[in-house]
């Protein structure tokens, strides 16, 4: 299986970032984390192994910068 590149990742979380106004729009606030966790799922599935800590680091700074989705992200991010 060919997995994801570093650029790939990036870009991917890059994307969820991005998508993060508009989930808050059409997302209920008790479904954010769910909405989030199949996103960031779908990116680990398709991410080497030795990558994972990587990945999971960058999605939890979106956790810990929304406060767990309850706060929009900061605008400096």
């Amino acid at each position: 299986m060919a997995y994801l590149t570093l650029p790939e990742i990036e870009a991917l979380v890059t994307a969820i970032r991005t998508g993060l106004p508009s989930m808050y729009e059409t997302v209920q606030p008790s479904d954010r984390q769910e909405a989030f966790a199949a996103e960031a799922n779908g990116i680990l599935d398709l991410t080497a192994p030795e990558d994972h800590l990587l990945v999971f680091d960058k999605l939890e700074s979106l956790v810990i910068l929304t406060d767990g989705f309850t706060l929009p992200l900061p605008a400096n991010n």
